[in-house]
């Protein structure tokens, strides 16, 4: 069984076409609106057409999500009881489209917030183009814990906790190698969602006066995903130094220099002291001597968190984003 989301289209009107037509019993995608567009006919399937052939894969049991339907941000899950079939469609008034279907189980409907702290992170729900898969059975059985939790409401945020954070905590165990701590840092906290649980981790650090969350993208953040603010008292000096911190949420190996371009563009860019490098993946030789090499180059410190180091990191400043 897999997860199927699909992602909305831009016209209002055809987003309610579709989550009517789900309500009676079929699930539609587009991009259909001439014979030639059915995908049964094995010599249909070529041209613009192939880009729709993940539909052929789609089985009875499978789960399909429409992403941003009936309106932005909510999302309407239901489950498959036919494989792939093309009949006359939708009248969507200059044309007929949504040809593509799959009759599905009025039943199974469930609808939540795509945004609901319920949803655990795991899942999910940006696909980047037209539709997005889900393989992995875990992520499989966290998405039918998930769409089940906003009708029994059984997450209960704490204070200034964020879904993410609740999740992993929920997950974890004192007793798991800091590897694994570091698999479920990753899955829980997807790509810029890692930053904030970065800054609270700072601002327990010791000597750390200030953390300022940078926004996000390369090219508008220069660089550093938070900007620290550190102070030494030397005699009667009180120094004040800037750290420039990049930061990855990868899986397996972190092959990719990327992030150390970034903090090297961070650090020239806030004139900082020092950065800092981390990452949930594994390290590998080819980052370690970008890092080392990228240090030399501009006479800076960088230091970089990879994995079982960074689970430690978090450890020994604020545990309690981890551990209950």
């Amino acid at each position: 069984m897999m997860v199927w989301a699909f992602s909305a289209p831009e016209d209002a009107a055809d987003k309610r076409r579709i989550y009517e037509s789900v309500n009676s019993g079929k699930s539609r995608f587009g991009w259909s609106h001439v014979e030639q567009n059915n995908l049964k006919p094995e010599n249909n399937r070529r041209g613009d057409n192939s880009r729709q052939l993940f539909l052929l894969e789609i089985e009875q049991g499978d789960w399909i999500v429409h992403i941003n339907i009936p309106d932005r941000g909510k999302c309407v899950a239901v489950k498959v009881l036919s494989e792939y079939d093309f009949d006359e469609g939708i009248d969507c008034g200059d044309r007929r489209d949504f040809r593509h279907y799959f009759r599905v189980d009025v039943h199974s409907i469930t609808e939540f917030d795509r945004k609901d702290p319920n949803l655990h992170p795991k899942v999910n729900l940006r696909p980047r183009g037209r539709y997005h898969r889900v393989y992995d059975i875990n992520e499989f059985n966290e998405f039918r814990e998930s769409i089940t939790n906003p009708k029994e409401r059984r997450v209960e945020l704490g204070d200034k906790e964020s879904k993410e954070e609740h999740f992993l905590k929920k997950e974890l165990c004192k007793h798991l190698p800091l590897s694994e701590i570091s698999k479920l840092v990753h899955d829980t906290h997807k790509g810029k969602n890692l930053e904030p649980f970065f800054a609270k981790v700072f601002r327990k650090v010791p000597g750390v006066t200030s953390v300022i969350e940078n926004g996000s993208g390369w090219g508008s953040d220069h660089g550093a995903d938070l900007i620290l603010t550190t102070n030494t008292l030397l005699g009667s000096l009180d120094i004040e130094n800037k750290v420039v911190v990049q930061i990855k949420s990868f899986k397996d190996t972190h092959y990719d220099t990327g992030a150390v371009a970034q903090i090297k563009q961070a650090i020239e860019e806030y004139s900082a002291s020092a950065g800092f490098i981390i990452t949930t993946a594994e390290s590998s030789e080819q980052l370690e001597s970008a890092v080392e090499s990228a240090s030399k180059d501009i006479n800076c410190p960088i230091s970089l968190l990879a994995s079982e180091d960074m689970v430690k990191f978090v450890i020994k400043y604020a545990p309690e984003l981890l551990f209950e």
